[in-house]
Parts: C-alpha cells; structure tokens; sequence
C-alpha cells in the first residue's frame, strides 16, 4: 500500500485489498476459515437521545 491510506479497517488476501469503511457506531465480526478471511458480519448501533 504505497498510496496513503485513510482510517478503516483493510483486510489483504491473495494481494487484493478490501477496506471497511469506519462508522460512527456499531461493532464488526470477522469469520475466518483456513487462515483466509470468509466474511464480515457489521452491526450498526442509533444511540436515542432522551431529554430529562
């Protein structure tokens, strides 16, 4: 990755690069089988806001 990288998450294989673009909440879950990335399971948290 010569070219200047940006906040995210990048996951290389076989020399092709995915990037996960980083949000504002939420969790990622990274399966793996035989050493290689297999899937990405994203979940996104809304904070509701309440007033007092």
């Amino acid at each position: 990755m010569n070219e200047k990288t940006e906040d995210g998450v990048y996951i290389v294989q076989e020399g092709e690069i995915t990037k996960l673009e980083p949000r504002t909440h939420g969790q990622d879950v990274i399966y793996w089988k035989n050493e290689q990335v297999l899937d990405v399971e994203r979940t996104q948290r809304i904070r509701i806001k309440r007033s007092k």
